[in-house]
């Protein structure tokens, strides 16, 4: 079986297509589940319902977001399973907020991602004044540990995103790394292998190979998702990211319905 769980749309402001082309590219690429998972709402930032234009949907735009994904569900009913999804910041200090808000809306699944530390995004390449890459990488790990053991997510997003811009100064499996994986099977979420970084210039996916052999080592399930930002991204990589799934020992795959999981045969 294969699924995309993390998908982008046009209202984050920085994906394109309509909801409809995403899910018609999941049936062009063959799967048997399509995700649909734009950002959801930024909150931490402010009381401006959209603080940071194309980073993320508005705040007035989530219930419509939702009401679209359950008719485009209903329209491809027959076809694909769509499950309805979202990808959510998390932020230290906000876990009641986003256990609260997903708990109003019929979700599939959440993405819980930490994009952001205090108002420092993890993709700016220049590191906030007066800290270090050490500690950057220290708080991002006890952040995604937080993310984790919130109750608020289902998949954690992007495990090693933060190495985007060049802000991990170790790619070993240092023992916080190692901690925080640990944190991910007690708190029974799963992780992506998130096929997006092989479109990028870091050229690797996240989490890395050591990484996702780690997390299988220790029991984190995992899930499969391109994070595409434009229809024709949808299972973008997935020969690849399948090759190595088996490389490091996975042979199944989680998949959900109304925010339970269930394991099946990696396709």
């Amino acid at each position: 079986m294969l699924v995309d769980y993390h998908t982008h749309h046009y209202r984050c402001g920085h994906a394109e297509g309509q909801l409809d082309a995403y899910v018609e590219a999941a049936i062009t690429a063959g799967l048997d589940e399509i995700g649909l998972s734009d950002h959801s709402p930024i909150y931490h930032l402010g009381p401006d319902p959209q603080p940071r234009p194309r980073t993320a949907m508005s705040q007035h735009e989530l219930p419509a977001y939702v009401a679209e994904m359950e008719a485009v569900r209903e329209r491809f009913a027959g076809r694909i399973p769509v499950r309805l999804g979202v990808e959510s910041d998390y932020v230290l200090g906000w876990d009641e907020h986003y256990r609260a808000l997903w708990r109003q809306f019929p979700l599939d699944y959440v993405i819980g991602s930490v994009h952001w530390l205090g108002g420092w995004s993890i993709f700016d390449p220049n590191l906030p004044p007066g800290r270090t890459p050490d500690d950057i990488y220290a708080e991002y790990l006890h952040t995604t540990q937080a993310a984790a053991r919130s109750g608020a997510y289902n998949i954690i997003g992007h495990l090693d995103c933060l190495k985007t811009s060049g802000h991990i100064p170790d790619l070993s499996i240092t023992p916080l790394l190692e901690e925080t994986v640990r944190v991910l099977v007690e708190s029974n979420v799963v992780v992506e292998l998130n096929t997006s970084g092989w479109r990028k210039s870091i050229a690797d996916c996240y989490p890395r190979a050591e990484l996702l052999a780690c997390c299988h080592h220790y029991g984190v399930p995992v899930t499969l998702s391109s994070d595409a930002h434009a229809p024709q991204h949808v299972a973008g990589g997935y020969a690849a990211a399948v090759e190595l799934l088996r490389a490091v020992g996975y042979r199944e795959i989680a998949v959900f319905a109304q925010r339970e999981r269930r394991m099946v045969p990696l396709g």
